[in-house]
């Protein structure tokens, strides 16, 4: 294909033709109206504010048609109030609920989790999953005024800037879908928007790698799963047997990711209430005997051993208390009295929102083997 070169004035940037031609859309300004954006939200409309035109998006979404976008820049004005909420920048979506999604707490103006970025899989966040430095940063708001936001994303890396020249939030391995897909901007609470942009580019620079981060998952951490189709949680009330419960038909692996753990909602959603699958693993032992398993999960889970249910709990968003967020991670264990031979050790794992996930290391392995 023929590459010429267009000069695109408005940003001084040099693009090549081809890539342009990959967007329906490319480096101009797009006005928010419904005949360029597919709005779905509580409440929207178009209004001047603070000298802009602007989008006022609450409790929903605005996608821009035609938008096929994969590297490149987004960049925007953004305003919002203290008010808890989490207006945010969707790219790369391949559904409407399966995108990568970078967003912005509101209320947490200059604290650690101040910016999130999480993958929306099946029309899940993961934010429960992807937590801690690697996954969120700390930005500064000015409230109630404009803010100009620009994203930079390039292969599986991307930047995140918010009023200013250096990066608030770099992120070195993307995790949501890595083709191309639509752009859209989310907003809870209510936020407003102004002179979008998106400018489509095969390598747009980086400004440098992310910070290095040690990863401490155990050697000794389950790395593979076999996990059934979802199923109702409901269904397992009055069951001593998990095997009754119908829906065991299909199985299928699913590996960890960071920290050890299985982003349960890569293999489907929780929607028409089906939200409940199993994650297994068979431990085979040498001789009969007991050892520790150490276990995370969101939101709720039911431990079985040899179809025996041991455990029952509750981790979900404010449980515990207010505050109470439900990361994920190694912060549960019992003791698995194990048989010779082969032993089926089995999660069940409910979710609602946050993260649909599971964790587990099994630190004794001296005559064990484990195979999902």
């Amino acid at each position: 294909m023929k590459t010429n070169v267009i000069r695109l004035t408005r940003f001084g940037a040099v693009v090549p033709l081809a890539v342009a031609a990959l967007a329906a859309i490319a480096d101009a300004q797009q006005p928010f109206d419904s005949s360029a954006w597919n709005i779905s939200a509580a409440e929207w409309r178009v209004e001047t504010y603070r000298g802009r035109s602007a989008l006022m998006l609450r409790d929903g979404a605005a996608w821009l048609r035609g938008s096929h976008f994969q590297n490149g820049t987004i960049e925007f004005d953004i305003a919002f109030s203290e008010a808890s909420g989490f207006p945010g920048i969707a790219f790369r979506a391949a559904t409407h609920a399966d995108y990568e999604l970078f967003y912005l707490r509101q209320n947490l103006s200059g604290q650690p989790h101040a910016t999130q970025y999480t993958p929306v899989l099946h029309g899940l966040f993961a934010w429960q999953i992807y937590a801690g430095p690697r996954w969120e940063s700390t930005a500064r708001w000015t409230y109630d005024r404009w803010m100009h936001v620009k994203l930079v994303v390039s292969g599986t890396r991307a930047e995140l800037y918010v009023d200013g020249d250096s990066a608030v939030q770099l992120i070195s391995r993307l995790r949501g879908p890595q083709g191309a897909g639509e752009v859209g901007v989310l907003s809870g609470n209510g936020a407003r928007f102004a002179n979008f942009v998106v400018r489509p580019d095969r390598a747009p620079p980086l400004a440098g790698a992310p910070p290095a981060v040690r990863d401490s998952t155990s050697a000794t951490i389950v790395r593979t799963w076999r996990v059934s189709t979802p199923f109702a949680e409901s269904l397992m009330t009055g069951v001593a047997d998990l095997a009754a419960v119908p829906g065991f038909t299909t199985w299928t692996t699913l590996d960890t990711e960071e920290r050890g753990i299985a982003n349960l909602a890569r293999l489907a959603g929780n929607g028409s209430g089906r939200n409940t699958v199993v994650a297994a693993v068979t431990i085979t032992s040498d001789r009969a005997r007991t050892v520790p398993v150490r276990f995370g999960f969101s939101d709720r889970v039911r431990v079985y051993l040899n179809r025996q249910m041991l455990y029952a709990g509750n981790d979900g968003f404010g449980t515990h208390d207010p505050e109470f967020l439900g990361i994920v991670g190694l912060f549960d264990e019992l003791d698995l009295p194990l048989k010779r031979g082969p032993n089926e050790l089995w999660f069940a794992v409910s979710e609602t929102f946050g993260g649909w996930a599971i964790t587990v290391d099994l630190p004794d392995r001296d005559g064990i083997a484990v195979r999902p």
